[in-house]
């Protein structure tokens, strides 16, 4: 794979990184920290999705988590979202795999790739020791 290709990835990798990690640390920093408890698990095969409850100012609100594995949670367990003050419909798990795995994953991508395409960029290109066939 050609420099220019790698860093072109490393750097779509940054911007993927940015965006989430941007995204949900302006979210974080005017949400408002609560617990949720778990209403309700859908399982499928090998995962499962839980389904939060919450109330704000004596209004329950409910919102889907992401999938996950099965021991993650269980009916009644607590968790700690972030929600909206704005819009309490809007809310987010407040766990690091959910707001913050995303950017760290991209993140490393673009060091390994940049590192990988920089160093391929400003390397000399070695001439072979020796030749087969004629010179």
């Amino acid at each position: 794979m050609s420099a220019k290709i790698l860093i072109l990835l490393a750097l779509l990798f940054l911007f993927v990184a940015v965006l989430f990690g941007l995204q949900n640390y302006l979210f974080i920093s005017k949400a408002v920290k609560t617990e949720a408890r778990v209403k309700s698990i859908d399982k499928a095969k090998k995962w499962i999705t839980p389904t939060f409850e919450y109330t704000v100012k004596g209004k329950t609100y409910e919102f889907e988590g992401s999938s996950t594995s099965p021991e993650a949670y269980k009916i009644g367990d607590t968790e700690v979202i972030y929600y909206n003050p704005l819009d309490p419909q809007d809310s987010k798990v407040g766990t690091f795999m959910n707001l913050w795995f995303i950017p760290v994953f991209c993140g490393g991508f673009f060091i390994v790739l940049i590192s990988v395409g920089s160093a391929l960029a400003f390397s000399k290109k070695a001439e072979p020791s020796f030749y087969i066939g004629k010179t």
